[in-house]
């Protein structure tokens, strides 16, 4: 967002400047949280999830807080003695959204899929951007149940839930604005995080393309009652402490997914090469073992350059980048469901050197085998 519209800029300011506070001062945090509920109310949107199991700093103490918010700045190019946000709203935006971004990703790695369902109410001119984005090796499945919503991204803007119910899904590393479609119209949508199984990975890439991810109508009324209604069944999983609560989780967004692929065209067009299909398959069976590109070929009957040309054009990702994203998949699972050492878990994905394995691990999902099973037992 490049300007900061005046009726939002004062509590937008002000909502800045309690986020600095509860950074500096543990005694300040209820107060931000109550401001950033008057924020959202503002914006006349409704929450299942609401922002204050997110934006709080209970992992984190004063050192931890402060060291964030210096280098959050720094990023700025601001500092504590040079705060002038009534001047520049616009850098309010992004020291609001960066620090949100930290403390998501914390949450998202903590809990492996965080669900909750929106709704964007007709509010008063101007609407306000709210930002999405997915961390590394995470995915977000919005489910627009009915209404229009406003997603802008890098390649423009794009409003979806015009046609009826829809599904997008958009993958990691995506950073995207969401805005009701039209100003006097509801929106009533699902947001799914989450860091996908490993099988996953086929259903997910299905709907993106070289332009971006692709809306999936739900033209099927059966098939649209059916996602709302295990939609509706992950949010009270999601608010529950059912024992099985996150394996539930994941086989209701599982279960979404399958039925979105049986929604999705069959044509000439929107098939896989067959030898395509056949690598992918190989990988799925056999990524934790010391794969190459020409085995992977000689398996798909293919020319490795061939193969690795197609893969990249079909799926998004070359060969072994692919099969390192299904090694970290497996691997983050092991840290977060078991107390393995890191050292067993890299050979059991594949690697022989723990420290190798660690450094692409930190590469593919921002963050390392340690900070991961770390965020977990907090």
């Amino acid at each position: 967002m490049n300007t900061v519209d005046s009726p939002l800029q004062a509590p937008l300011i002000s909502l800045t400047e309690a986020l600095v506070a509860a950074l500096q001062s543990e005694d300040a945090e209820t107060a931000f949280v109550e401001e950033s509920g008057q924020f959202v109310d503002l914006l006349g949107d409704t929450l299942s999830l609401p922002y204050s199991a997110i934006l709080n700093f209970d992992h984190m103490d004063l050192q931890g807080r402060r060291e964030l918010l210096e280098e959050t700045l720094a990023d700025l190019g601001l500092g504590l003695d040079n705060l002038d946000w009534p001047a520049y709203p616009e850098l309010a935006v992004q020291f609001q959204n960066r620090v949100w971004q930290y403390l998501y990703r914390r949450f998202l790695n903590t809990h492996q899929a965080v669900s909750s369902h929106v709704e964007l109410l007709p509010a008063p001119e101007p609407d306000y951007p709210r930002p999405l984005f997915t961390p590394a090796g995470s995915w977000l499945m919005l489910f627009i149940e009915s209404g229009e919503c406003l997603v802008n991204g890098d390649t423009g803007g794009r409003v979806f839930g015009s046609d009826g119910p829809a599904v997008l899904v958009l993958p990691p590393e995506s950073s995207v604005e969401l805005c009701r479609g039209h100003a006097a119209s509801r929106c009533s949508l699902f947001s799914n995080a989450f860091f996908p199984r490993e099988t996953w990975l086929p259903l997910l890439q299905a709907g993106q393309d070289e332009s971006g991810p692709r809306a999936l109508n739900i033209g099927d009324r059966h098939i649209a009652a059916d996602l709302k209604e295990s939609q509706g069944r992950i949010i009270d999983i999601a608010h529950s402490q059912a024992h099985h609560a996150l394996a539930l989780h994941f086989n209701l967004l599982e279960r979404m997914l399958l039925l979105c692929d049986e929604l999705r065209p069959r044509g000439n067009g929107e098939q896989l090469d067959r030898r395509v299909v056949a690598a992918r398959d190989y990988l799925l069976a056999h990524y934790r073992e010391k794969t190459t590109v020409e085995q992977v070929a000689a398996a798909a009957n293919a020319a490795p350059s061939t193969l690795n040309a197609l893969f990249k054009n079909q799926i998004g990702e070359n060969l072994m980048r692919w099969r390192d994203q299904l090694r970290m998949q497996r691997a983050r699972e092991l840290l977060q469901g078991t107390d393995k050492p890191i050292k067993v878990i890299a050979t059991e994905v594949g690697y022989d050197d723990p420290m190798f394995f660690s450094r692409r691990f930190k590469q593919l999902t921002g963050w390392s085998p340690t900070q991961v099973r770390d965020s977990t037992t907090k």
